[in-house]
């Protein structure tokens, strides 16, 4: 038994790296999982709506914000909206580009005569 307590050998360590190298290259390969395709405009949507109601919500306590010394928020807020509203632009390119490539690459078709 070892001092550890736990019976049986423990697997001894790589003495060089090339030894680690040789060991993980005689594994074998798992095939990667599928990734998950998703649209993220909507993400990226909904956090503008948040930033959106967060800017109104501030309007709304502007006295009580002032008074606090947290007149800042509302600054914050806006912030969020235009760089939400940035953000969304940027994902409906990015999901436009990436949807209609698999949807014009997946149907391979040869050219008519």
């Amino acid at each position: 038994m070892s001092p550890d307590g736990s019976s049986g050998s423990s697997p001894t360590p790589s003495s060089t790296p090339r030894d680690a190298f040789e060991r993980v290259k005689r594994s074998p390969e798992l095939p990667a999982p599928e990734a998950v395709q998703m649209r993220m405009t909507p993400i990226a949507a909904g956090g503008t709506l948040l930033w959106t109601i967060a800017l109104a919500l501030t309007q709304l306590f502007r006295d009580e914000l002032a008074d606090s010394g947290r007149e800042w928020w509302a600054a914050c807020a806006l912030c969020g909206v235009v760089l939400g509203l940035l953000g969304t632009a940027v994902m409906v390119v990015m999901d436009r580009r990436h949807f209609s490539s698999r949807r014009d690459g997946g149907a391979s078709e040869p050219p008519s005569e």
